[in-house]
C-alpha cells in the first residue's frame, strides 16, 4: 500500500482545476525573461520514492500558487 503525503493550500476559486507539480530542479530566466531546463529522467524516481523536493499547487483560473516542501 502506498504511503500518502497531504499538501494543502487555500485561496483557490471553488471547483477550479488545481494543477499539482513536483519540483525536481530550478533554472534562471534569461535577460529576455525566458526559462528552459532539461530534466534527467533518472532524477524523477528519487523525488517520487524518497519524498524529497517541492510540490506546486497552481490554480488554473485564479492563478493562485502555493509551493510546499514535501515532508520526508
Amino acid at each position: 500500500m502506498p504511503e500518502l503525503v497531504e499538501v494543502t493550500g487555500e485561496g483557490f476559486v471553488p471547483g477550479e482545476d488545481v494543477a499539482v507539480a513536483l519540483i525536481v530542479a530550478h533554472t534562471d530566466a534569461t535577460a529576455t525573461g525566458h526559462a528552459r531546463t532539461l530534466i534527467d529522467t533518472g532524477h524523477l524516481a528519487p523525488v517520487l520514492a524518497e519524498g524529497t523536493g517541492e510540490v506546486v499547487l497552481l490554480g488554473r483560473v485564479s492563478g493562485t500558487v502555493h509551493i510546499r516542501r514535501v515532508p520526508r
